[in-house]
């Protein structure tokens, strides 16, 4: 560990791999690589794609739509602030994915190009083209879910950090954006202190020249400050302690599982997958040999890096890919694709490395050459089958609107509440308020006044299935 270092470009002078905007080292390569992954996000079915149940949780206190939905208290409020340029304006379904669509693909080139000097371009692009031709990322980049910008931001700070170590980028450059990009994934979760940004922070202790006390300084303001804002909004939950305890409430319990196989289950689809209990049967079954083949140039891109420059850098990409995997299968029974999305970021990084490897080095390039093109094409292939099947099911699944607009026929109108768990997502449409995962019943009316300060409307047993008891403020 000690003879770690962030070493720069693969062979040749930068002069040979800057010259021309065709270059190995041109912006154009990372810059082609984010428009295409722009263009597939803007695709009909995701453009049209109805509203999650947690994005709207995300959005509900930052939408020019108006009800009683509050963001549960765990969870940060990092993703509603991307979108909130948007949903603060309209509620045009479409105008938020597309807003989402392009910030994502601005945020994939800036991760990518934080990279830059420690990668030929053409490899971050490649690296680019990996991770933006998976399902779960095209469909994580319209949405408003924190996943995606926790995995494309350790991207980029792991890039920038190797720069800050290697002092192969200016310090009045480098640290305020270390600083930045820290305080995104903090805002996004505050958990991602320990569950994405923990190989970071260990690297600078354990490796003595990355012990940068500069570098500490700006992970440590970043952190801070997003720690701060969680923190500061605790007023809307009764206090910081209110909200810790009511944020402790929500599953999972803490505590040891063992969910890898169900998060290897699921990278095929259905997406979720509630380990504790049930699992789906996976939709897609042999998409599983193509990750192993990803898994596969991923190693060998490891296992060439060890003995060149590259090799502090790819250390740092397999850590963070693994911590991320490790943290989530142990700590975690529920298993979805997009809690993994930093380490298929970082992995792509390394399988890369691989491809590059075997395209410009190995003994057999042209083979490699073949078979390798083959495999991203069966990926763009697969994966958009993938992403096609996931987006129908999901779409069909999210009736929200039209439950709303059944209980508005009702007569239930704002001030209103939906009493049952998770009710949240039709509470929005309505106007009214709705209770959290892990909130009682009892806790639910003690937040909103108490029961007496509601009567309750009578509406049919299949839509009381849905959304529970309902209740207008008498």
């Amino acid at each position: 560990m000690t003879h770690l270092k962030a070493a720069g470009t693969q062979a040749g002078s930068p002069r040979q791999l800057r010259s021309g905007w065709l270059g190995k080292d041109s912006f154009f390569w990372l810059a082609l690589v984010s428009v295409l992954f722009l263009l597939a996000e803007l695709s009909p079915e995701l453009v049209r794609m109805p509203l999650g149940a947690d994005e709207i949780g995300y959005i509900a206190q930052l939408s020019a739509h108006a009800s009683g939905v509050q963001l549960p208290p765990v969870h940060g409020q990092g993703a509603g602030l991307l979108a909130a340029p948007v949903t603060l304006l309209t509620t045009s379904l479409t105008a938020v994915r597309i807003w989402m669509s392009v910030l994502s693909a601005v945020a994939l080139f800036l991760a990518l190009f934080a990279w830059r000097g420690l990668r030929p371009a053409w490899v971050l692009a490649l690296a680019g083209f990996i991770l933006g031709m998976l399902a779960i990322t095209q469909l994580s980049g319209v949405q408003i879910y924190p996943d995606w910008w926790g995995a494309v931001a350790v991207l980029g700070l792991a890039g920038l950090f190797l720069h800050a170590v290697n002092g192969t980028m200016r310090e009045r450059v480098v640290l305020p954006l270390i600083g930045l990009v820290s305080l995104l994934i903090v805002l996004m979760r505050p958990q991602n202190i320990v569950f994405i940004l923990g190989p970071i922070i260990i690297a600078t202790l354990l490796v003595p020249g990355w012990r940068k006390p500069k570098v500490w300084a700006a992970l440590a303001v970043g952190m801070v400050l997003g720690a701060a804002q969680w923190a500061a909004e605790s007023g809307w939950y009764g206090g910081l302690g209110s909200r810790l305890h009511l944020a402790a409430q929500e599953p999972p319990s803490l505590g040891l599982y063992f969910s890898l196989p169900y998060q290897i289950r699921v990278l095929s689809g259905p997406w979720y997958c509630p380990a504790a209990s049930s699992c789906p049967g996976m939709a897609y079954p042999g998409e599983l040999i193509w990750f192993i083949g990803l898994a596969l140039l991923a190693a060998i891109g490891l296992a060439v890096a060890w003995g060149q420059q590259t090799k502090a850098s790819s250390a740092l990409a397999a850590g963070i890919a693994l911590w991320v995997v490790v943290l989530y299968s142990f700590l975690v029974p529920f298993a979805a694709p997009r809690y993994i999305l930093p380490s298929l970021a970082l992995g792509a990084i390394l399988a890369a490395d691989g491809i590059a490897w075997l395209v410009t080095e190995s003994g057999r390039r042209t083979a490699a050459a073949v078979v390798v093109s083959v495999f991203l094409l069966v990926g763009v292939v697969t994966q958009r089958i993938v992403l096609n099947h996931e987006v129908a099911a999901q779409t069909s699944g999210r009736q929200f609107i039209a439950k709303a607009n059944a209980l508005i026929k009702l007569g239930v109108r704002p001030p209103c509440a939906l009493s049952k768990v998770n009710s949240s997502y039709i509470a929005y449409y309505v106007g009214c308020t709705g209770t959290w995962t892990g909130e009682t019943t009892s806790e639910f009316f003690a937040r909103i006044g108490g029961l007496s300060a509601w009567r309750q409307v009578k509406v049919p047993p299949d839509l009381a299935k849905q959304v529970g008891p309902v209740f207008v403020k008498k």
